[in-house]
């Protein structure tokens, strides 16, 4: 990110890519960033109806998993930056106010890698959920990098499992393949080169039909690939689940990451 205000140019070709392609979470198979997030949403669909009661979503942006969820009694949204779906801005130091083992679920999707004190914010993970109570996380594994500065780490799935050594594990799924993965990195790399000069830009937008037909074949074939690979050792993404363990004392220390 360079921190350029985007141009009227730039937001009126985001409004139209936007109506054609969907916004997160609704991407259509023709939006460039479709397979980042392909299996990690059909996952969540799968996960969150099974889950109820007081929700802490971390990294929580506009909530946009909200209504996955089964019946919720409160949703709580806590993000570093502040924004209308914000309930708690987390300053990466101090406990986020919410009271000791008092949520049901904590969800964490696709935030751990850009948190510039993770041993903080598992701390808190570990002391706001009940004992009982699931962790639901994701986190990238090969994936360009995104949202610079902050952008600090990667974790495989083996990593992933270990990042709460004491609790239950749920189910660790490694997600993608060679195909979704190289896919994704080419994709976003036309994407990002194009966007680097004004000419590109412009010539981008000329050629949006072909960029989203050229997009959806990839993706396409990007899935395809992806059956046909046997190695579980090229995914992109890792979803898991932990469960806190009944009998947990409150001051149990995150696992170094």
């Amino acid at each position: 990110m360079n921190g350029n205000k985007p141009s009227k140019l730039g937001l009126a070709y985001k409004s139209i890519y936007d109506a054609i392609c969907g916004r997160h979470p609704y991407l259509r198979p023709w939006h460039f960033q479709w397979l980042d997030a392909f299996y990690l949403y059909k996952k969540l669909k799968e996960e969150l109806p099974k889950h109820r009661g007081v929700i802490v979503d971390v990294g929580c942006g506009e909530k946009p998993y909200k209504d996955w969820f089964g019946s919720i009694d409160r949703y709580i949204g806590v993000d570093v930056f502040d924004g209308p779906g914000v309930d708690i801005v987390d300053d990466n130091e101090t406990d986020w106010g919410i009271d000791d083992e008092s949520a049901d679920v904590v969800l964490s999707t696709q935030v751990l890698e850009h948190v510039e004190n993770p041993e903080h914010t598992l701390s808190q993970i570990r002391r706001v959920l009940q004992r009982g109570g699931y962790a639901i996380i994701s986190v990238p594994f090969i994936y360009n990098e995104h949202g610079a500065p902050y952008d600090f780490r990667r974790f495989s799935a083996n990593q992933a499992a270990k990042l709460f050594p004491d609790w239950e594990v749920i189910s660790v799924e490694r997600q993608g393949g060679i195909g979704s993965t190289l896919s994704i990195l080419l994709l976003n790399w036309i994407e990002m080169a194009l966007n680097q000069f004004f000419p590109t830009r412009i010539l981008k937008a000329l050629l949006l039909p072909l960029w989203l037909l050229f997009s959806l074949l990839v993706n396409v074939l990007g899935v395809i690939w992806d059956k046909l690979d046997i190695t579980d050792s090229f995914y992109n993404n890792v979803f898991f689940v932990v469960r806190k363990p009944e009998s947990e004392k409150k001051t149990g220390s995150p696992a170094q990451s």
